[in-house]
């Protein structure tokens, strides 16, 4: 199935979605979505914000890293923790489950993040482009908050397909992953 059948099925009926995948090579397929959508935000929104010198959403925590010079620096860090981040989650969802006494695979895990990047990362990169072109890409975290929604949907009904959770573990374990891993974003996405 293509990426764009796929991407379709998985906005419209994200439990076939998830059904279609089930036989992807875990982790190597859910790892290499993860890493091509992060290459693909550092050479679009990233770098178009970098190259008409936008403004930074937010002040810096960095102190060793100016403002001035932040931009072009998260080009090519923020893709390695964007990844970096994404397995940590897939990690900590696995974990919870394991201390749960409930069925988990931590490959599979990484396999249901990047079905969550696929369906979800077009539609992020479009609202970014449009943010970037009208010239209110300050409103990219209210943007970027509400896909949160849509993350935990995609989460439930992943968690629920892939190793028949009740929907309690399912979002409990969702949250622990966005509680332990947000606040690395935070710090360093500007």
């Amino acid at each position: 199935m293509s990426y764009a059948r796929l991407w379709w099925l998985g906005v419209s009926r994200p439990g076939q979605a998830f059904d279609a995948i089930r036989e992807k090579p875990a982790p190597a397929w859910g790892f290499l979505i993860i890493v091509l959508f992060n290459i693909a935000i550092s050479l679009t929104t990233d770098l178009v914000r970098w190259l008409t010198d936008a403004p930074l959403v937010m002040d810096s925590w960095l102190t060793i890293l100016p403002a001035e010079r932040y931009l072009l620096a998260e080009l090519f860090f923020l893709p390695i923790l964007r990844v970096l981040v994404a397995l940590l989650a897939a990690g900590v969802i696995h974990v919870f489950l394991r201390l749960a006494r409930q069925p988990t695979d931590y490959d599979r895990q990484v396999n249901l993040g990047g079905m969550g990047y696929l369906v979800m990362m077009p539609v992020v990169l479009v609202t970014d482009w449009l943010l970037l072109a009208t010239g209110r890409y300050d409103l990219a975290v209210y943007t970027h908050s509400a896909g949160m929604i849509w993350s935990l949907i995609l989460a439930v009904v992943g968690l629920r397909r892939f190793f028949g959770l009740s929907t309690g573990y399912a979002v409990v374990g969702w949250a622990l992953s966005q509680v332990l891993t947000l606040p690395f974003l935070s710090i360093f996405a500007r």
